[in-house]
């Protein structure tokens, strides 16, 4: 005997109904079935509003009706359904307009009454659905509910067991193709019945259980129990089995598939239950049986409930004293508000419960009545409120017997900066639940999924200000290693906004990368760095980056409120770091309490390692003594240039048409871009220095750095030519190069120009190379060298991917 119950979705459309009438019409013709169908989907709701409106003297209740009737009327003609069942609609229509009228008279919903019109959308349903059945060639019967399943009288929704199973079974020879309207019964008078929430998977279980059915099929508008909400988790993927005890977990925290009280008679007899999606009805479902395969995974799902308020009941008067906690539940209880989550302190000096929030105001009320003689002597304090929070349960039956899953939870939650409000946890660990801010459930779902579903590949998600010379690099970078990375590193690096000096664009999919430019250029808006950092915050998604490649006050001025909205930073841009002292440690103290990142290996060497080197360094037990470094690649391949016999002005005009200077030169003439590298590194090994401190003496003389233009620049150098070739003359007469060195030693810092021998570490250094000498309590004798190339889009974009990845793969 197969048992399949059509949702309220399934039957709401002649569409959907002609999907249901082809999954029917493949059932085996020599096996009996029996088809159990819910109300059109909305109808009952409606039929309570009519309800409602009729016992408050409300006319509206015949408009009510007028719309149900057409609805009906309607779908019974796209159906082709014969003259018969149009007069039978409008019979019934005219008993619930007769029906509603005496509530209108009396203002009063007697219980006969409520059942008779709750229940009319089953009814109406199943008899179109026989007779479109019928009409369609399969040999289908309808059977009224009423007459075979039973409750006791007076006794609300308990079912009569033992009379339903009988009157089932005495029909059960003769059923070929039944059709059963779900959530209808009647009580041993005969008087109409419902079966509450889920009444029509109910129906659908009680027939199973009676008939001893091997499954009971639910079929709906989704392909089984998903991992997580698909409407929260894009990467929901349905479950194909899972236990009885699962299933109910995750129902009952926000999985609105099936209603497990309604499946109480299948589940006492071990009968298995299959969920199908009547729209997909080739996609395998999710099988819930009592004994499911063994391959599975640890963690099997996802659920949340929102609109949920955390009330807490404190006071020391309530330490060691006996009947606390049975005085709060009860009282509750009897109230009949229901406690979704339940925490206390070891000490006993707080308990907290969570209800739902429009329970929440008569909870506290009844709590304080309560305890109001506690409260008068302070021994007990007000109930505290703190509403707009969410429980999310994560369930697996297998979790029990896995040590680490709390730990790995948490963890991941933690390094997302998600705060847990409140958590509870049952001994076998099926079920682990606890509380976030409603506002952070999209990404703790996330979160989670990731880590525990999709452990092939982690996204993080990129928000990019500056995509100019360098930034084009990095996304050029980006593009052409996505593969890989997803392959190789099992990370998904997603651009979901650019940004230039101009535009600004959010992406719309997870495809920008592909087409970031034009899409900039053709549908951009007008950037503007606060509304950039208000999406990042309103889309508040796990795994984020923000990546600044500007040179703006503006943008390093937003950092902090970039690092408290939990996302990590990378920046190429020196002004944050290089800033007041305290403004440096505040960022950094900033990134550490809410768990995130702020790296900024770009800021000096470009690509080079020279911040993690030193990092490493006093990580591990040494400390930097001092430190010379050339760290502008631009000013050393002029003076490259200058040595090789070209002029001053030629070797600046060579740096400046190969994109290796600033936009102005001057920035990098002026010293100022070495001084505040210099800052960066004595920083990171472990000083403090301010800009105030470092002597600095620019590349040029002051006069040059008057100018106002770059071609005025360049007139006034040529000016100054007896300048720079005095620096030539020097060089050969003493065999010495000049270099501009960022030195700090002995507490004393100064950036400058500076005449090294041949034998110094600083000679001999090529192109637009940079080099750091590090020495340390352990590289003494002789310091740590770091050299490279230190300018250059290519190479400064190779540092900032760097630091992404660096986190990316924390």
């Amino acid at each position: 005997m197969r048992i399949l119950k059509f949702g309220g979705s399934s039957v709401a459309q002649a569409e959907s109904l002609n999907k249901v009438k082809q999954i029917v019409s493949q059932i085996d013709k020599n096996k009996p079935a029996i088809i159990v169908v819910s109300a059109l989907g909305g109808v009952t709701d409606q039929l309570a509003n009519s309800l409602v409106q009729a016992s408050s003297q409300d006319q509206s209740y015949k408009l009510t009706v007028e719309s149900l009737l057409n609805r009906h009327s309607t779908l019974s003609q796209e159906l082709g359904l014969n003259e018969e069942i149009q007069n039978w609609l409008k019979n019934k229509f005219e008993s619930l307009s007769n029906l509603l009228e005496g509530v209108f008279i009396l203002q009063d919903v007697p219980e006969k009454i409520k059942c008779r019109v709750l229940g009319l959308g089953e009814e109406l349903s199943s008899r179109l659905i026989t007779s479109y059945f019928q009409q369609s060639g399969l040999n289908a019967k309808y059977y009224d509910s009423r007459k075979y399943i039973k409750t006791h009288e007076n006794k609300g929704i308990i079912l009569n067991r033992e009379e339903s199973y009988k009157r089932i079974n005495a029909i059960k020879d003769e059923i070929k193709l039944a059709v059963f309207p779900g959530f209808i019964a009647s009580n041993e008078k005969g008087e109409p019945t419902l079966l509450g929430r889920g009444g029509s998977d109910y129906t659908a279980s009680i027939l199973a259980a009676a008939l001893d059915a091997k499954q009971l099929e639910i079929w709906t508008d989704v392909s089984g129990m998903y991992t997580a909400d698909p409407r929260l988790v894009s990467q929901a993927i349905p479950i194909e089995q899972m236990s009885f005890q699962e299933a109910m977990e995750l129902s009952h925290f926000g999985a609105k598939v099936m209603y497990p009280p309604s499946l109480t008679p299948v589940l006492q007899k071990k009968i298995d239950i299959l969920i199908k999606n009547t729209f997909e009805p080739e996609a395998k479902g999710t099988l819930i049986s009592s004994e499911p395969k063994a391959e599975r995974t640890t963690v099997r799902g996802l659920s949340s409930i929102n609109n949920i308020n955390l009330i807490t009941l404190s006071g020391s008067g309530m330490v060691g004293i006996s009947g606390f906690a049975a005085r709060l539940f009860s009282c509750l209880a009897n109230q009949k508000i229901n406690v979704s989550l339940i925490t206390q302190s070891s000490s006993e000096h707080s308990m907290s419960v969570a209800v739902h929030e429009n329970d929440c105001s008569k909870a506290c009320r009844i709590i304080e009545d309560e305890f109001t003689a506690e409260m008068i002597i302070n021994h007990v304090n007000k109930p505290k409120v703190e509403p707009n929070l969410s429980i999310i349960a994560v369930v697996g039956e297998d979790m029990g017997y896995t040590p680490g899953i709390s730990g790995k939870l948490f963890g991941i939650l933690g390094k997302n900066g998600l705060n847990i409000r409140a958590t509870a946890q049952g001994g076998n660990e099926l079920n682990i639940t606890f509380m976030v801010r409603t506002t952070d459930v999209r990404k703790a779902l996330n979160v989670i999924h990731e880590k525990f579903f999709l452990s092939t590949y982690k996204k993080i998600n990129l928000y990019i200000a500056g995509v100019g010379n360098v930034g084009g690099k990095l996304l050029e970078h980006i593009k052409n290693q996505h593969e890989h990375l997803a392959k190789e590193n099992g990370i998904n690096l997603i651009i979901r906004a650019v940004s230039n000096s101009r535009k600004m664009i959010f992406a719309k999919d997870e495809k920008l990368i592909n087409d970031w430019k034009s899409k900039l250029d053709n549908e951009g808006q007008v950037a503007d760095i606060k509304e950039f950092i208000k999406n990042i915050e309103n889309s508040n998604l796990r795994n984020s980056i923000f990546v600044d490649i500007t040179a703006s006050q503006d943008v390093s001025d937003v950092y902090e409120q970039i690092l408290k909205t939990t996302t990590s930073i990378v920046a190429c841009n020196k002004i944050a770091a290089s800033s007041a002292y305290e403004s440096y440690k505040q960022l950094k103290a900033t990134a550490k309490n809410n768990n995130v990142d702020f790296r900024y290996e770009s800021n000096v060497g470009a690509g080079l390692p020279v911040i993690s080197t030193i990092n490493y360094l006093t990580s591990t037990g040494d400390k930097i003594t001092s430190i010379e470094a050339v760290v502008s690649g631009s000013l050393n391949y002029i003076i490259n240039k200058f040595i090789e016999g070209y002029s001053f002005e030629e070797a600046l005009k060579f740096a400046m048409d190969e994109g290796f200077t600033e936009p102005d030169p001057k920035l990098d003439l002026n010293g100022v871009d070495v001084l505040r590298k210099l800052l960066i590194l004595a920083r990171e090994s472990g000083y403090k220095l301010e800009a105030e401190d470092v002597e600095l003496v620019p590349m040029v003389p002051e006069y040059c750095l008057e100018s106002k233009t770059k071609e005025e620049l360049i007139e006034r150098i040529i000016e100054k030519k007896e300048f720079f070739e005095d620096w030539r003359k020097q060089m050969k007469e003493q065999n010495i190069r000049f270099r501009y060195v960022a030195s700090f030693k002995n507490g004393k810092a100064s950036v400058g120009m500076k005449a090294v021998g041949a034998d110094h570490p600083l000679y001999n250094i090529d192109g637009k190379d940079s080099v750091v000498s590090l020495s340390t309590m352990w590289y003494k004798d002789q310091p740590m060298i770091i050299k490279g190339a230190g300018a250059g889009a290519e190479v400064t974009a190779s540092g900032i991917f760097g630091d992404i990845i660096s986190i990316s793969s924390k």
